[in-house]
């Protein structure tokens, strides 16, 4: 299995829910081990299972990089990127919620206003977990707490354009994939200088580790606390 050059690239995985069953009890660390023990329900047993087994297969050996992990739905998300690249990525299965409501405790006014405005329960579900993912990423790329960047951290469309404000103090990127139509996994990264806003990154999904392309719902870059351009 090949790898870009992680001191100049950034890679984005996607284990599939058959990356559960791989893991092997023995390969887990002590750390590991206590807390494997410690999840209660067998659905987050098989999310951390797929998490675990898709870190120790694309960066077990790697530890001079930056990583991001997340879990939902027996699919597992890893971003690994250069060490000076702080780097955040999550992914959410599309399952059905009360999105009005949620969006108006956690999001802000125009955020809730936009998800309230599809009348469509597909639309709106897929613009919820669109923007959560891309603040539950910004949360872990720029060290804040979710319930911060829950708030702080605000994607909204006027109609004409995406404006975004994030309190990202370097250069930031952003992008949103749907890797599947039921899956929203969101990047972010920041550091001192960053190549344009539509450098590569290489996709890949494991098992086995092919490069892939998935559908990319949006980007967004920004300087600093200047103001964000999306595409």
């Amino acid at each position: 299995m090949t790898h870009p050059d992680r001191t100049t690239a950034l890679e984005l995985w996607l284990a599939t829910p058959e990356a559960a069953a791989a893991l092997d009890p023995a390969s887990l660390t002590e750390a590991e081990r206590d807390e494997w023990a410690g999840l209660q329900t067998p659905r987050r047993r098989r999310d951390w299972a797929a998490s675990r087994r898709l870190l120790h297969a694309a960066a077990a050996h790697d530890t001079s990089c930056a990583r991001s992990l997340s879990h939902s739905h027996a699919y597992a998300a890893l971003a690994l990127a250069p060490a000076s690249t702080a780097v955040g990525v999550d992914i959410e299965w599309l399952a059905p919620r009360e999105f009005a409501g949620m969006a108006e405790l956690g999001f802000s006014a125009a955020e809730a206003a936009f998800i309230a405005s599809h009348a469509e329960p597909g639309k709106c579900r897929a613009a919820f977990y669109e923007l959560w993912t891309l603040k539950e990423a910004c949360a872990k790329a720029f060290g804040l707490h979710l319930v911060d960047a829950l708030r702080q951290c605000r994607f909204v469309n006027t109609r004409l354009s995406w404006e975004a404000d994030v309190p990202a103090a370097r250069p930031w990127r952003a992008i949103v994939y749907a890797p599947r139509p039921d899956l929203r996994l969101s990047l972010v990264w920041t550091a001192d200088a960053l190549e344009s806003p539509l450098q590569p990154i290489a996709l890949r999904e494991w098992p086995p580790g092919n490069t892939v392309e998935w559908t990319t719902v949006r980007r967004f870059s920004g300087q600093g606390r200047l103001r964000a351009d999306a595409c």
